[in-house]
């Protein structure tokens, strides 16, 4: 070997093994070597097959040198396991290429990267973005028992407001029936708030299936066909579907896609069009709401999500909110994004099941 080729294969930072015709290993780079847990004399002028083949644990490495030869592919690339002599296990970028002549194999080579860093790396992350995933979740629960909690102790009371005022009303001169009326319709305020809190904590998982998007959009405009926003209204639905099926809770997700459809009614006001498309986008469904409506200011826009937060007289601002919960339960997304020269657009992407 020459000695510029000497120092390349001195000073490689990868490992390269080079097999000849006969299956006996000719040249090994000291990173090879290195990476793989064995002096140069123990590959060199050696057979790679009774190196490697005995080695019950480095089968997937040897499948990669093995494919090369065996399926005449120009170039096999994988990462594998390796157990090195001292037992350590490493995980490797093994990259195999067989050199023919006339049909006859004559030289395999194998470049080596050690990737067990990285690959320790990815697991660390994983294992803490698992356990950050473990105390939201755990604090997300926290948080709907306890809405759950105080949702029934406040309903107990307000329900006695409520009626403790409308016996007064029967027995009040004239001078109250304001003040009274004005109790009942905050009593009632806070009923809607109390039974909103409850169907919020209520929400759970129950059966995920594949379900046609189709059939959800057509039993969500079903669910909302005779509320006030949209009765009588002659909004304009205008859907633009492939046929696909998404993973989901069937009535869960109808009951947040409603709630987005009913948003976009009220927003875009009678006669308007409500725009429903979707589409794959990258290994996902990408389910869009758009209205021609006022869309959002910038601080409707920060708070849409947020509980009780509404800018409609009526309602107790739950909307959203279940909505996102639902697409969040569904390991999706929502957002949302105002559009030119006017309207709003709502975008759910969620995972993509096979027809």
């Amino acid at each position: 070997m020459s000695t510029i080729a000497e120092t390349i294969l001195q000073n490689l930072p990868v490992g390269l093994l080079i097999i000849g015709g006969d299956g006996k290993i000719v040249e090994a780079s000291p990173s090879a070597c290195h990476i793989m847990g064995c002096a140069p004399e123990g590959f060199v002028g050696n057979s790679w097959g009774e190196i490697f083949l005995s080695q019950e644990k480095n089968l997937e490495f040897t499948e990669v040198v093995l494919e090369a030869i065996q399926k005449e592919m120009p170039k096999v690339e994988r990462i594998t396991p390796y157990y090195a002599q001292d037992g350590k296990k490493k995980f490797l970028s093994v990259i195999s290429s067989a050199q023919r002549e006339n049909g006859k194999i004559t030289a395999i080579v194998v470049i080596i990267e050690d990737l067990t860093e990285l690959h320790d790396l990815h697991e660390r992350e994983k294992a803490i973005l698992a356990q950050n995933h473990r105390l939201a979740s755990e604090r997300a629960e926290s948080l709907i028992n306890f809405a759950r909690s105080v949702a029934h102790q406040i309903r107990n009371p307000i329900m006695a407001i409520a009626g403790f005022s409308r016996l007064l009303e029967r027995k009040a001169d004239e001078s109250m029936a304001d003040p009274l009326e004005a109790i009942q319709d905050e009593t009632k305020k806070l009923e809607t708030m109390v039974r909103s809190v409850a169907e919020y904590s209520a929400i759970r998982i129950g059966t995920i299936s594949a379900i046609n998007l189709w059939v959800i959009i057509e039993d969500a405009k079903h669910r909302i066909e005779g509320h006030p926003a949209v009765k009588g209204k002659d909004i304009r639905w205008k859907t633009d579907c492939p046929d696909m099926n998404v993973k989901a809770d069937r009535d869960l997700m109808v009951l947040a896609l409603s709630e987005l459809l009913l948003n976009s009614a009220e927003f875009a006001g009678p006669g308007a069009e409500v725009a429903i498309c979707a589409k794959e986008d990258g290994g996902a469904i990408r389910l869009t709401v758009t209205d021609h409506g006022a869309g959002f200011t910038d601080e409707s826009l920060d708070l849409a999500f947020d509980p009780f937060y509404t800018t409609k007289a009526v309602g107790a601002g739950m909307g959203l909110t279940r909505a996102k919960r639902i697409v969040g339960e569904h390991q999706g997304t929502i957002t949302i994004t105002n559009i030119e020269p006017q309207g709003a657009e709502v975008a759910i992407s969620l995972p993509i099941a096979p027809i």
